[in-house]
């Protein structure tokens, strides 16, 4: 196969990367909601992970949730004796990396995007090795859509993006078990609501909107580039092969 500059996509067994115009301000904005999130959409993974695990931890010792939500509430005099100022400092630069980083990545990523959007592609649609399989195929968005609602991480799994699927799942694993929130669903599904603010921890419970947002967002995203992709290959393919090469393309 013809060699090119560069490359639009590569497939292997646990992931499908593709280069392909993203949104600046999205990849701000969910770098904003949960640091990680931007580089992740942007497929920039182990700055994404970095991130997210330094969310965790540098956001729990800073007590940063808690401080939060005593803010929105009203009660700012607590929230100002709650938060531990030796973590917050560590936390404003790398937030603000976070931000600034994805927004620059996006922008120059959608350079190179419209430099190789007409040019040939370069992959083979399916890989096969001793740990596993990865074949390009046309993937329903909706499908997506309902598996990462049941359990995030299964819909990026659906679509074979196996390390953030794994990834999304045990962040999600731990901040709900830790926020105790399935125990408060509970309480509210059998009707005792009294006991339902005891039985949660806000300060894990204040992770759960982004991560959920973000992985219905991210694998219905991907799912729709990868279908554009199979359709791409498949076209390329044809015209390689059958098509004659006197025909001209209708204006």
């Amino acid at each position: 196969m013809r060699q090119v500059r560069r490359e639009k996509a590569h497939i292997t067994f646990y992931n499908t990367a593709i280069m392909h115009r993203r949104s600046p301000g999205l990849a701000a904005w969910w770098s904003a909601a949960f640091p990680g999130f931007g580089h992740i959409y942007l497929g920039c993974y182990i700055k994404g992970y970095f991130l997210i695990i330094w969310e965790f931890i540098v956001n729990l010792n800073s007590n940063l949730n808690m401080a939060i939500i005593y803010a929105f509430t009203g009660r700012f005099e607590l929230s100002a004796t709650i938060i531990d100022t030796r973590w917050l400092l560590m936390y404003c630069p790398m937030y603000i990396f976070g931000i600034w980083g994805s927004y620059r990545l996006s922008l120059e990523f959608n350079k190179v995007a419209r430099i190789s959007r007409n040019g040939l592609l370069n992959i083979s649609p399916q890989v096969f090795n001793g740990m596993g399989a990865n074949i390009l195929d046309k993937r329903l968005p909706y499908i997506t859509i309902i598996w990462s609602m049941l359990m995030p991480g299964i819909g990026h799994i659906y679509i074979t993006r196996l390390v953030t699927g794994l990834i999304i799942m045990v962040a999600w694993v731990t901040a709900v078990y830790f926020s105790g929130f399935l125990p408060a669903f509970h309480l509210t599904l059998i009707g005792d609501f009294s006991r339902v603010a005891a039985s949660t921890n806000p300060q894990w419970l204040l992770f759960l909107p982004s991560l959920y947002c973000f992985t219905l967002f991210d694998s219905y995203s991907h799912c729709v580039e990868y279908n554009k992709l199979f359709d791409q290959e498949q076209a390329q393919f044809l015209e390689s092969e059958y098509q004659d090469g006197s025909f001209k393309m209708p204006i």
